[in-house]
C-alpha cells in the first residue's frame, strides 16, 4: 500500500470512530470536520476538490434547511402534538388501534418531512402523550425509531440518502415516488405486522382516553395553523408539478418555507423554537463527510466496490437482494450517510442500471434498523427518548433489529424486482 492510501484509509476510520464512539462526548459533526481538516492537511483533497464537492452538494443541503423550516414552523403551530392527540382520540381507547395509528403518523410524517422530523420533533411529543396516558412507552418508542428509516423510501424528501441519489442521477420526483412506492407499501406492512407479533404483549389492550386533551387545544392559532397546512399540502403537490418541467424541488420547497415564515410573521406566532428544531449540526456533519468520502475516492476505492456492482450485475435474479443486503450490512458498520455516499461513488464507476441505484438505496435506507449506530435518526430517537426518562439500550434494539431488519431488506428488495421488471423509468 502507498502512503496516501494508509494516510486515507486512516482518516477515514479515525472519522468513522469520531462518529460512531463520540469520544468524550464530542459531537458527531466535530467527527467529519476533523476528518475533513485532516484530508485537507495532507494533502489528500485538494481545496479546488473540496470546495466542487461542496458545491456540487449545495442543492442537498439548501433542500434539507427548507425541510427543516417547514418542518419547524409546523411544530410551531401546533400541527404535530394537534395530529398526535387526533390520532389517539380516533382510537377509541383501543391500545392497539393506538399503536397502528402512532405508527401510520410516523410514516406520513416521516414520508412527507423527513426521517429527522419524526426523530427530533414528533417522537418527543408521542413520548409525551403516551406517558400521559400511563402506558409503557417502550413499544411505541421503538415504532418511531423504526418506521422513522421503514416510512424514508417514499419520496425524495423522506431522507437525505434519498436527496443524495436524486442529486447524484437526476431522478425525477415522480418517478423516484413511482418506483418506491411498491416497496415502500411492503416495507411498512411487513414492519407494522411484525411489530404488532413481537409487541404483543406490551401493547395495552385499552388506555383512558379521558386523559387526553382537546386536539385543538394544541394550536395557539387557528389561522396560523390553517396557513401552515396549506401551504404544506401545496409544496407537496408542488414537487411533483415541478418534476413535469424539470424544476428542481428545492426551489418549491424554498418557496413554502419562505410563504410560512412570512405567514408566521404576520400572525405574530414566530419565536426563538423555531431555531431550536432545525439540526443545525447536520450541516457540518455533511459537508466534512463530503470532503472526507472524496479523499476515499481519490484513492480507487470506488472503482474496487464497482467491479462488485458489475459482478452482482451478471446474476440479475439476485442483484437486487445482494447489492441491499451489502449496503444495509455497510449503513451498520459506517453509518447509513457514507455508505450511501461511497455506494453512489460506486455505481457511478460501474455505470449501474437504474435497479442496481434504487437496491443500493433500500439498504441504505431499511438496513440502520439492525443498530442503533446505523443511521443518525435513530440515534436521535434515542437520544430525544432518553431526555423524557426513557432508554432503549443498544443490545435491545439490536435484539429486534436482528429479526425485523432481514425481513424488511429482503421483503422490499423482492418488491423493487418486481418494479425492476415492469421497466418503470
Amino acid at each position: 500500500m502507498t502512503i496516501q492510501v494508509l494516510e486515507t484509509l486512516g482518516i477515514f476510520s479515525l472519522t468513522l470512530f469520531l462518529i460512531l464512539r463520540k469520544p468524550f462526548g464530542l459531537h458527531e459533526a466535530w467527527g467529519t470536520v476533523i476528518g475533513s481538516v485532516l484530508m485537507l492537511v495532507f494533502g489528500l483533497v485538494s481545496f479546488s476538490q473540496s470546495c466542487q464537492t461542496v458545491l456540487e452538494g449545495a442543492s442537498v443541503l439548501l433542500f434539507l434547511l427548507a425541510l427543516m423550516v417547514l418542518s419547524a414552523l409546523l411544530d410551531l403551530a401546533g400541527f404535530f402534538e394537534w395530529a398526535a392527540i387526533l390520532a389517539a382520540r380516533a382510537c377509541d381507547g383501543n391500545g392497539q388501534k393506538l399503536y397502528r395509528n402512532v405508527f401510520l403518523l410516523g410514516a406520513v410524517t416521516t414520508a412527507v418531512l423527513s426521517l429527522d422530523t419524526t426523530a427530533i420533533i414528533l417522537t418527543p411529543i408521542v413520548v409525551a402523550f403516551v406517558q400521559r396516558l400511563n402506558l409503557k412507552a417502550y413499544p411505541f418508542l421503538i415504532a418511531c425509531a423504526f418506521v422513522a428509516n421503514t416510512g424514508s423510501l417514499l419520496f425524495p424528501v423522506s431522507n437525505l440518502t434519498n436527496l443524495l441519489f436524486q442529486e447524484a442521477f437526476h431522478y425525477s420526483f415522480f418517478s423516484f415516488t413511482l418506483f418506491m412506492l411498491v416497496p415502500q407499501l411492503v416495507a411498512l406492512a411487513l414492519n407494522y405486522w411484525l411489530f404488532k407479533f413481537l409487541f404483543r404483549s406490551s401493547i395495552p389492550k385499552t388506555f383512558d382516553k379521558s386523559l387526553l386533551p382537546d386536539a385543538l387545544s394544541a394550536v395557539p392559532d387557528r389561522l396560523f395553523f390553517n396557513g401552515a397546512v396549506l401551504i404544506v399540502a401545496v409544496v407537496i403537490v408542488g414537487y411533483f408539478v415541478a418534476s413535469l418541467y424539470r424544476i428542481h424541488p428545492v426551489f418549491v420547497a424554498s418557496i413554502g418555507a419562505g410563504f410560512l415564515l412570512v405567514w408566521g410573521a404576520w400572525r405574530r406566532q414566530l419565536d426563538h423554537r423555531i431555531w431550536k428544531d432545525i439540526s443545525w449540526s447536520l450541516f457540518p456533519f455533511v459537508i466534512g463527510l463530503f470532503i472526507v468520502i472524496r479523499g476515499v475516492e481519490n484513492i480507487g476505492l470506488s472503482n474496487i466496490a464497482a467491479n462488485m456492482f458489475v459482478m452482482a450485475d451478471k446474476q440479475p435474479l439476485i442483484q437486487v437482494p445482494v447489492i441491499a443486503c451489502a449496503t444495509a450490512l455497510g449503513s451498520n458498520l459506517i453509518n447509513n450517510i457514507p455508505m450511501a455516499l461511497l455506494a453512489i461513488s460506486a455505481l457511478k464507476h460501474a455505470h449501474s442500471n437504474l435497479l442496481d441505484q434504487y437496491s443500493a438505496l433500500l439498504g441504505c435506507n431499511l438496513g440502520p434498523n439492525l443498530t442503533i449506530a446505523g443511521s443518525l435518526a435513530t440515534m436521535l430517537v434515542i437520544t430525544s427518548a432518553r431526555k423524557r426518562g426513557e432508554n432503549i439500550s443498544a443490545m435491545d434494539f439490536l435484539r429486534i433489529g436482528l429479526v425485523a431488519t432481514p425481513v424488511l431488506v429482503i421483503g422490499a428488495s423482492i418488491a423493487a424486482y418486481c418494479v425492476g421488471c415492469l421497466h418503470i423509468d
